[in-house]
């Protein structure tokens, strides 16, 4: 702002930003602060845009500003000359106009102070006029950053109270994504309140479905649905009805391609409305085609939605969603794992899938954005009975959860998965137990998992399809790896790697002949390892599997490393190791640069365990993206 209203400057600045965010008080404070350069005159006026009481007619402003110049505008018509009369009471002057809380260019207009004085609108909208025609800077508030919320409350609250339990404080400005009128009224309630501590204020933000339930039951005469309402209202009713679908989507970061998959519009309509709405501060711009919607705007929506939308709309729209989001999952699932044996997801879902180019980044960085939201999505699925999307669902997010080794998500999308397959979609009973199995075997809990895998064999075979006995196979071989029974373990690899072949699946079959190697390098039988674990590599290259081709290259270097040359069995894991970057599988390569490690200290090679301690310092990062909060 100093720079905005600097003498060679402009001085003009336009401040615009989410509902409660701050515009008002900072553009007051920042006044308040230099009046002693504005000795001419102080000007001030709320235009009441976005308000319970009645907008303030530009006219009306503009007859108080002059009275307060010492011109009471008698002489003029009410037509023309009193914007002319206001510019030339002001031009030359060292004074300052604050326009707050506008809600058009028509508010500003004739409000504009004459050359050399200075001007600050504070809005809601984005309002361009102020850039083409007085060359405005134009500032977007930003919430507040955690240190920067914690330090509001201190301020409001006391640095002791608040500094007893930061971490604490710290967790409720996250919960409230720094936005300053939820966090000053968190500060009012705890000063109201001298018995309650900042783990009564968590554990109140916690309790009810949104935040707002906590916040707005404040009794402080004001109510942040409310104050976001006046924005929400002031839409047309098509971007409204944007809005609230928006609202329904399972994450609050909005993409312009899932958005108008689901409400069924062009690219060039969708990508209107969505920059309309951030326009108006109710989502972020984050990227093109890719915005968000804060938390405070969603729980309004969320609270408010039933009364906008009837139940036959609202099921529709949570139909679609789910609808779109599992056509995704699918697409993105068959760019990973393009040989994974196929299912039937339903027909809207594969046109939809079969519309979509990913690659492997951006399947992988898809499943990352909604892993949060998985069990919630299928929750809502069950609630609906809509069990054919929760078992399919599960298999398509299968793969990527399994890559990321995320075990706790991946037991309890997979246990949902089972229940629903039970209660309603018995074909997809036997895919769901092997899923569970796999699960269970990476928590630990072997024997449940033995019992989920021969029960999805005996469930395939009564079936009478044994099209996917070998993906249960795969899991057996693992299962029994994990327990000590290598020999179990080479019994059910061969059989994988049997049954892939007799169906023609050589990528499966490179899989079965993987997981032969690895018991074969438990019973200390390097040389038939290696030869399968070539063997293995060879047709994932020539198959042009990224997935397998990273798996066999591992298996080589740990047959090198345990049959003590060390030399190729570090060139294998160094190439398993940018095989497995590639990916973006970031756990695997960690596994794999501490074999590394292990490899070279062996061999005294202390400048290449230098290197690889750098990169796996250097891929903590990445690992700290998977951690819940």
């Amino acid at each position: 702002m100093d720079d905005a209203m600097a003498a060679d400057s402009s001085r003009c600045c336009m401040l615009w930003g989410l509902a409660g965010s701050g515009k008002t008080t900072l553009a007051l404070a920042w006044a308040n602060a230099r009046l002693d350069d504005y000795p001419d005159g102080r000007f001030f006026v709320d235009m009441r845009a976005y308000s319970n009481a009645p907008h303030v007619e530009p006219r009306d402003a503009l007859r108080a500003f002059l009275a307060a110049a010492g011109s009471g505008g008698s002489d003029l018509s009410d037509e023309t000359g009193w914007g002319n009369a206001f510019r030339g009471a002001t031009a030359g002057k060292r004074t300052i106009v604050i326009v707050d809380n506008v809600s058009s260019y028509d508010d500003i207009q004739e409000l504009i102070p004459g050359m050399g004085a200075s001007l600050i609108v504070t809005s809601r909208r984005a309002i361009p006029e102020m850039i083409v025609h007085h060359q405005a800077h134009v500032l977007k508030l930003p919430l507040l950053s955690v240190e920067e919320g914690v330090e509001l409350l201190a301020e409001r609250v006391g640095f002791v109270r608040v500094g007893k339990d930061s971490r604490t404080a710290a967790r409720i400005v996250e919960l409230l994504e720094g936005h300053p009128l939820a966090l000053a009224i968190v500060a009012a309630k705890l000063a109201l309140h001298t018995t309650w501590d900042l783990g009564d204020v968590l554990r109140g933000i916690q309790a009810g479905d949104t935040p707002l339930r906590f916040i707005d039951d404040a009794e402080l005469g004001i109510e942040i649905g409310k104050v976001v309402s006046w924005s929400v209202e002031d839409l047309d009713a098509e971007t409204k009805y944007v809005l609230y679908v928006a609202s329904m989507l399972p994450t609050t970061e909005l993409s312009s391609l899932v958005l108008r998959l689901v409400l069924g519009h062009d690219e060039y309509t969708c990508d209107r409305y969505l920059r309309a709405l951030s326009l108006v501060s109710l989502i972020d711009e984050v990227r093109p085609g890719h915005y968000r919607m804060h938390d405070i705007i969603r729980a309004y929506l969320t609270e408010t939605r039933a009364q906008v939308l009837d139940d036959d709309l609202l099921a529709g729209i949570a139909q679609q969603v789910r609808t779109t989001y599992l056509a995704l999952c699918f697409a993105a699932d068959r760019t990973i794992d393009p040989n994974r044996h196929p299912i039937d997801v339903g027909e809207v879902p594969e046109t939809i899938a079969n519309e979509i180019r990913f690659t492997v980044p951006e399947a992988l960085a898809w499943f990352s954005a909604i892993t949060p939201s998985m069990v919630r999505l299928m929750d809502e699925a069950f609630d609906a009975r809509d069990h054919a999307f929760a078992t399919r669902f599960a298999w398509c997010v299968n793969t990527y959860l399994y890559w990321r080794q995320d075990v706790s998500k991946t037991l309890a999308v997979q246990e949902r998965a089972l229940r629903a397959a039970i209660e309603g979609d018995p074909s997809m009973e036997a895919q769901c137990r092997r899923g569970l199995g796999r699960a269970l075997a990476d928590v630990g809990q072997l024997g449940r998992a033995k019992e989920e895998l021969l029960a999805a064999l005996n469930r395939e075979t009564s079936l009478g399809d044994t099209s996917q006995a070998a993906s249960t196979q795969h899991a057996m071989a693992e299962l029994c790896l994990r327990s000590d029974e290598p020999l179990e373990a080479l019994g059910w690899g061969f059989r994988a790697a049997k049954e892939s072949r007799r169906r023609g699946n050589t990528v499966r079959e490179a899989r079965g002949l993987y997981d032969a190697a690895r018991a074969l390098v438990e019973l200390d039988h390097f040389t038939w390892a290696e030869t399968l674990g070539v063997r293995s590599l060879a047709i994932c290259e020539e198959e042009a599997n990224a997935y397998g081709r990273a798996l066999a290259l591992r298996v080589l270097g740990t047959i090198g490393v345990r049959s003590g040359n060390l030399e190729t069995g570090c060139t294998w894991l160094e190439r398993a190791w940018r095989a497995e970057e590639a990916l973006g599988n970031s756990r695997s390569v960690r596994v794999i640069l501490q074999q590394l490690e292990d490899a070279y200290q062996q061999a005294g090679d202390e400048s290449s365990v230098a290197e690889v301690h750098r990169a796996l310092v250097e891929l903590d990062h990445f690992i700290d993206m998977d951690d819940p909060r």
